[in-house]
């Protein structure tokens, strides 16, 4: 694991070891990918000025909802981990414990929410997908309570499934049918085929006691029929009634929409275009976060994903006006190039690169890193 220096060698190692629809699922985006590659370009787009005989000792430290977390980043909620690798979650998990980390266990988690909160208890945030059938939602909700979780996000930018055509093209279907190009992709990454074996074939956990069927096909055709394609702000209302933790909505890119939220009682939003996943043609999140913030004002809790790999990335967002940034990819990545190991390299360069960065731009802290250190 030492070898690899950044978040994109795991990208490459992960890319080896996954057969290609796996890969595809957590490497792909929405369309031909136009605004995943957005996220990417436009971060990099934003440019920090350093400044120099600072002699700091950065404080990455980062306060939010009356809690101190020791860096000022999380793992964002990924649906479908344990296909990556297995027992990946609960790595992730164990790891954000480890480290002090924020880490986002979602709905259709290939693991329970009960044991994410148990491997990283006051770490673990749940996401919400919105369900149709307003008693799994509060029986989610209750689940999410009674297991220690005080952080809830309500993902409101899947009114139906992206065009993901990646997966398309890699047959990427549940539940999976071992035709020559599935099992040849199999073969080819014995790894990966024998930890699956040993592991089982990841399924939805967290959803299967409200289907009375655990196989994945079923699985798979509750999810697409019970997600709420006609969520509405009055829906979000309601929730704010259920759910006595802090709320934030994610999946937010006009600020209008983040306006309405914290108008109706969102403790939060979260600027996200579901990493490129959902609509090709959609703003990269961190020229959204620019403007969002600039409509919040400053008092207003905004996180944010989308396309971060490194401390730069992080630094990037923050001076556009993120409190707190998530990565689910990097992380995942990690899990797949190396299992725990590598699940705990990606956290170790993303914290180290973070610290580079505040050294490198004369930054003392987190905190007092604003638009004072944009070029």
């Amino acid at each position: 694991m030492k070898t690899m220096s950044c978040i994109a060698d795991m990208a490459k190692r992960a890319r080896r070891r996954l057969p290609a629809f796996a890969f595809g699922f957590l490497d792909g985006g929405s369309g031909e990918e136009g605004g995943l590659h957005r996220n990417r370009e436009r971060l990099e787009a934003v440019v920090l000025k350093p400044r120099s005989c600072t002699a700091v000792i950065p404080d990455t430290r980062v306060t939010l909802f009356g809690q101190t977390y020791a860096q000022p980043f999380g793992v964002a909620p990924v649906g479908m981990g344990n296909l990556l690798w297995p027992g990946a979650d609960l790595a992730l998990a164990r790891q954000a414990k480890a480290h002090d980390l924020p880490v986002v266990v979602s709905t259709v988690s290939t693991t329970t929410i009960e044991a994410m909160a148990e491997a990283a208890p006051g770490n673990t945030w749940f996401q919400l997908y919105y369900s149709r059938q307003p008693e799994i939602n509060r029986d989610l909700l209750r689940r999410a309570w009674e297991a220690g979780i005080r952080v809830m996000a309500v993902t409101v930018d899947v009114p139906l499934a992206g065009d993901r055509r990646r997966d398309v093209r890699n047959r990427f279907i549940l539940p999976f049918r071992p035709g020559p190009r599935f099992v040849a992709e199999v073969a080819s990454h014995p790894a990966w085929a024998l930890a699956t074996a040993k592991a089982g074939s990841p399924g939805f956990p967290n959803l299967a006691p409200y289907t009375g069927e655990v196989d994945g096909q079923t699985l798979s055709a509750f999810i697409t029929a019970q997600i709420k394609d006609d969520l509405s702000w009055d829906d979000l209302k309601g929730l704010r009634q259920m759910w006595q933790g802090k709320l934030l909505v994610k999946g937010l890119l006009a600020p209008e929409d983040a306006v309405t939220a914290l108008a109706l009682g969102a403790d939060g939003v979260w600027v996200s275009n579901h990493g490129g996943r959902q609509l090709d043609a959609a703003p990269a999140a961190v020229d959204a976060l620019a403007v969002i913030r600039a409509a919040v004002g400053p008092e207003a809790v905004v996180v944010m994903d989308g396309g971060i790999r490194s401390g730069e990335d992080m630094a990037r967002a923050r001076v556009m006006g993120a409190d707190v940034v998530f990565s689910g990819r990097s992380f995942y990545y990690g899990a797949a190039a190396g299992g725990e190991a590598g699940a705990a390299r990606a956290a170790e360069l993303l914290k180290a690169d973070l610290r580079r960065t505040l050294i490198q731009i004369g930054c003392p802290s987190w905190a007092e890193l604003d638009r004072r250190w944009l070029w």
